[in-house]
């Protein structure tokens, strides 16, 4: 590959990473403008949801599945325990792990919730077919799996050479 592509593929990468980071940034924003009068955030109904749609999960599941750190997203569970939207209790198979259940609170929220987020996404989707969006979000995962991989790498690399040192 001569370098001036290999200019171009890294610019077009880094453009890609730019990108999505500013539509996170924007689809959060509106997101949380328009929760704000339920005193929720983007990352309270992210768990509330993410609990909602694959029932009770371990804090460390939730926090794969929502690639939060776990540190962060306990802080998140705290307020939303404290809130009285879940509660945690402990694992029966382990007695380190949290298991977090959502509460009868939320079930009225669920409704307008899911509204929200379809009308957020229609119009970020606005002008672009269902299959480029289907092909888009193929997409997006695979460059997701390659992070998640790519990161646990890092981090195991950096697990061992903590050891060694």
């Amino acid at each position: 590959m001569s370098t001036h592509t290999e200019n171009g593929q890294i610019e077009a990468e880094r453009q890609l990473l730019t990108t999505l980071h500013e539509v996170s940034l924007l689809s959060s924003r509106r997101f949380n403008l328009a929760v704000r009068d339920m005193g929720l955030t983007r990352t309270q109904w992210m768990v509330l949801y993410q609990l909602y749609l694959n029932g009770n999960q371990s804090q460390t599941e939730i926090a794969r599945a929502l690639s939060l750190a776990k540190p962060p997203l306990g802080k998140v569970i705290d307020l939303l325990e404290r809130d009285g939207w879940l509660t945690r209790r402990r694992s029966p198979k382990d007695r380190r792990e949290n298991i977090v259940a959502l509460t009868a609170k939320v079930d009225p929220l669920i409704g307008p919730l899911s509204k929200t987020v379809s009308q957020i996404s229609r119009q970020a989707f606005t002008g672009i077919s269902l299959k480029q969006q289907d092909l888009f979000i193929r997409r997006l995962e695979q460059i997701r799996e390659n992070m998640r991989s790519s990161l646990e790498a890092q981090q195991h690399t950096h697990h061992h050479q903590s050891i060694n040192l």
